[in-house]
């Protein structure tokens, strides 16, 4: 068996790789004519424009990689039944399991490298081509108001920011609330305060009240000030910039993020979905490789790249807007996040379950 695995993943990496080579170009081609009309406006330059391009690859690589992987299953498996090496391997005893575990364990290491990627690069490259968009593209300064409203935002040395208004001119915030946690989860201080101003490096804050609470998250003490000094991380500067979607950040920090808001009473059902996506997606790896063994395995002389390839477009445009339509659902509250970025998955695994089994009759 161990001859037949490595044969089965040697058929399965070559299209597999020329399916993610071939999807990132399309999918990057599309892109440059759906952008060329605002890059030849902006006037860029060419290294920029090349750089900013390059930029939306990371992104592209995973949206694509749970097709491309569905795409070498059914290419390799039609290509072997076309071949009569499928009745080969049925006639030698080899039953459809036997076939769906090498290539499963593909799809299973495919899913943790692509969660690893996510984590690693496509959160900084994206960040970076919103970078050179806004800076060097459209040529803004960094910093383009001078006031903010509203401000939910986190902090360096695990510090959380409610600012119902920021003044940049004068360095002023009103009605403050800063939240200070203990390894980034138990609440340990509270602010809160009319106003505060920047002064001499330090922030003076007026008219409020600072508490201390303990392990429990019991309040220890609390002390009125008409005034007092902090030296935070934050300067008047940081409370200017976008805020930081939960998408930027990778899973060990959006999950501390997650408990950061739930400490603060704050709604975190935006957070809680993009958590489960961060997996829920990656994991597509696994469920289409398992809809794709039975799949691949009737195709016969129907197989070839055009086939193949309309399977997956078939596939990937219902998988992918199912999510999309459940992760709408999950964000309003409509659904629980967890279901609502899993159901999906479980479906189409469901099919993949189903389909095996009947193969295998």
């Amino acid at each position: 068996m161990r001859i037949l695995s490595r044969y089965l993943l040697r058929q399965f990496f070559v299209p597999f790789l020329l399916a993610v080579l071939g999807f990132s170009v399309l999918i990057l081609i599309i892109q440059v004519f759906d952008e060329l009309h605002y890059v030849m406006i902006q006037k860029p330059g060419f290294w920029i424009t090349v750089e900013y391009y390059f930029l939306f690859v990371p992104g592209l690589l995973l949206q694509i990689m749970p097709i491309a992987v569905l795409f070498g299953v059914l290419f390799s498996l039609g290509s072997l039944g076309k071949s009569s090496e499928l009745i080969a391997m049925r006639a030698g005893g080899v039953s459809i399991f036997m076939v769906a575990r090498p290539i499963l364990l593909c799809g299973a290491v495919v899913f943790v490298l692509t969660v690893l990627f996510n984590e690693l690069v496509v959160p900084k490259a994206d960040a970076l081509g919103r970078q050179i968009r806004w800076n060097f593209i459209e040529k803004r300064p960094p910093i383009q108001n001078t006031s903010r409203s509203n401000i939910f935002m986190m902090g360096d040395n695990n510090a959380m920011y409610h600012i119902d208004f920021f003044d940049g001119t004068t360095n002023t915030m009103t009605n403050v609330i800063v939240l200070g946690f203990d390894n980034g989860i138990q609440l340990k201080t509270r602010v809160d305060a009319k106003q505060a101003h920047y002064e001499n490096g330090q922030w003076i804050f007026s008219n409020g009240f600072f508490r201390i609470f303990d392990d429990t998250g019991a309040e220890l003490s609390c002390q009125s000030f008409d005034q007092m000094n902090f030296s935070l991380a934050e300067k008047p500067g940081d409370f200017l910039k976008e805020d930081v979607e939960p998408w930027e950040l990778n899973i060990l920090q959006l999950y501390s993020h997650i408990q950061r808001l739930k400490q603060s009473g704050t709604d975190d059902h935006k957070e809680w979905v993009q958590f489960h996506k961060k997996i829920a997606f990656p994991f597509a790896c696994i469920t289409l490789a398992l809809l794709g063994v039975p799949w691949g395995w009737s195709l016969g002389k129907y197989s070839g790249v055009a086939s193949s390839f309309g399977i997956c477009m078939i596939v990937a445009f219902s998988y992918i807007g199912g999510m999309q339509i459940f992760e709408t659902l999950g964000t309003s509250g409509t659904l629980p996040p967890l279901a609502s970025m899993w159901i999906a998955n479980l479906i189409f695994g469901a099919g993949g379950i189903w389909m095996l089994l009947r193969k295998n009759r």
